[in-house]
């Protein structure tokens, strides 16, 4: 590895250690189709940046930041995440239609810029990494409690400022992550590693373990395979992690049959 690239890895590996964390948090309590739509609505802040000649990362967190404000106070777990995923879509593609550089902007968002990370995305992403560190005691709080199953949590409640701080934790991760890796590679570290632990694990130290397991193993393969077939980084990504939790949960029911 060129010294050139040691920075996008690097970057590249640690930002996919934290949205899997933060993929098993969505997991764990239901709220994927949160991810959709601030994912999508980052995009979308990272596009309009371009257009008014503005910085990247405060827009988009700013946007990203409204909507996660939006889908905490309606209380609706599938549709009105995925019609703000189909409002940010909708947005981006007028923006391209109707401005160069915005449609120079939607296609890095799309595509990932790993390749062209810089110290300034790894300085971000380190904080992010640190963070994460320090925050996860409260994380693993609130995602006890507000798990799916059993209905009614065995965990004690936790503080409202615990909730408050994993949301924000929650927006700047996904926002950082789809501008470093792209959204749709976002997107799936977030979603298919922690689907793909669901199907091996038993419990939360389980399913953490193997989420991580799964993410850094997609990774490693599609930098290993993108680099020498000259191939961008975020769809061979989304590919690797569709097919290793396609085989979590083909073992899953191999080890299950009799």
């Amino acid at each position: 590895m060129t010294d050139l690239l040691l920075t996008p890895f690097v970057a590249g590996f640690l930002i996919t250690l934290v949205l899997a964390l933060a993929g098993s948090g969505l997991f764990l309590r239901g709220s994927v189709w949160q991810a959709l739509a601030l994912g999508q609505w980052a995009a979308a802040g990272g596009v309009l940046a371009s257009v008014l000649h503005w910085p990247v990362l405060p827009v988009a967190l700013a946007l990203g930041a409204g909507v996660m404000a939006l889908l905490q106070r309606v209380r609706d777990a599938e549709r009105l995440p995925l019609a703000l995923f189909l409002g940010g879509l909708a947005a981006v593609t007028l923006l391209a239609a109707n401005f160069s550089q915005a449609s120079l902007a939607a296609a890095a968002w799309a595509e990932g810029q790993l390749y062209f990370a810089g110290p300034n995305e790894l300085i971000a992403v380190v904080v992010a990494g640190v963070a994460s560190a320090v925050l996860w005691p409260w994380l693993r709080r609130v995602w006890l409690h507000a798990q799916l199953a059993p209905d009614v949590s065995a965990a004690p409640a936790p503080p409202a400022i615990a909730r408050w701080l994993e949301i924000a934790w929650l927006v700047a991760v996904i926002v950082l992550g789809s501008m470093v890796l792209g959204m749709p590679a976002a997107l799936a570290t977030l979603l298919l590693p922690a689907w793909g632990a669901a199907f091996l694990a038993r419990g939360l130290t389980g399913a953490l373990l193997w989420t991580q397991s799964l993410a850094i193993a997609g990774f490693l393969v599609a930098w290993t395979i993108s680099l020498p077939l000259d191939q961008p980084f975020a769809p061979v990504l989304v590919v690797v992690f569709l097919l290793l939790a396609l085989l979590a949960r083909a073992g899953a029911v191999l080890r299950r049959a009799p």
